[in-house]
């Protein structure tokens, strides 16, 4: 019994001391994030949930949410793969085409992107869901206007973005939403282009609209696309 008594007392002592030269030898080491994970196939999407599609969304919100920071760790944005982020956002939109959870993660939080060049994707995405014709899916191409513009500086993109966004079918969108092309024009330097989209807003649209916005849209046509000799001769801003 002695003898049985010190072959166990050995073995705990070697035990003790692999686990602690282990620990010794990987004490240093880190978890590496090897960068946005590759989506599964569509097909198989659900199978997150255990079958239930809205579980998975909801799962794979919440990773693309937290995507490298756990563990202590802290990743810029700048540092994501937003190719493989953007097979993501359509993954989601195939478990949920209706949410606006990953379009809003898309729109406010990813589009913060310390380099702007890397918003191409994501834009993709904006633009495809922006065109649904249910809801206010519309929102999300005006915010896909507003980074191309304003962050990737691609006026192109941005008046593409907008003629689509002026196309919405929806009786009950703000007239910025048709007045979205203009903006852009004028941004371009095509400002008859943008007065003549303007000036046919409020012949064809002018009784039904404020007189906020009636007055808005000749101010802005008075003081951000006409010359102030122009201005000063156009019957439109004798009111101003």
């Amino acid at each position: 019994m002695r003898h049985e008594g010190s072959i166990i007392q050995i073995c705990l002592a070697l035990a003790l001391v692999l686990n602690i030269l282990f620990w010794l030898s990987v004490r240093d080491v880190k978890s590496r994030w090897s960068n946005v994970p590759p989506p599964p196939n569509i097909k198989y999407a659900s199978i997150y949930g255990l079958g239930d599609a809205s579980f998975a969304y909801r799962l794979n919100g919440i990773m693309m949410q937290n995507l490298g920071d756990t563990g202590g760790r802290v990743t810029p944005l700048k540092d994501y793969n937003y190719e493989t982020l953007g097979r993501w956002f359509y993954l989601q939109d195939s478990l949920d085409p209706v949410s606006n959870f990953t379009p809003y993660l898309a729109a406010y939080y990813f589009s913060n992107v310390q380099k702007p060049e890397m918003l191409p994707p994501l834009l993709d995405y904006l633009s495809d869901i922006g065109n649904r014709p249910y809801g206010e899916k519309w929102r999300w191409l005006a915010q896909g206007v507003f980074l191309a513009r304003y962050q990737l500086k691609d006026l192109d993109r941005a008046l593409e973005m907008a003629n689509a966004l002026a196309n919405t079918k929806n009786d009950n969108v703000p007239v910025w939403v048709h007045q979205m092309p203009a903006f852009v024009l004028s941004a371009r330097g095509e400002k008859e282009a943008a007065y003549a989209i303007l000036l046919e807003i409020l012949k064809s649209r002018g009784e039904k609209l404020h007189p906020n916005e009636v007055n808005a849209t000749k101010a802005y046509i008075c003081t951000r696309i006409l010359g102030k000799e122009d201005a000063a001769v156009n019957p439109l801003c004798e009111s101003l």
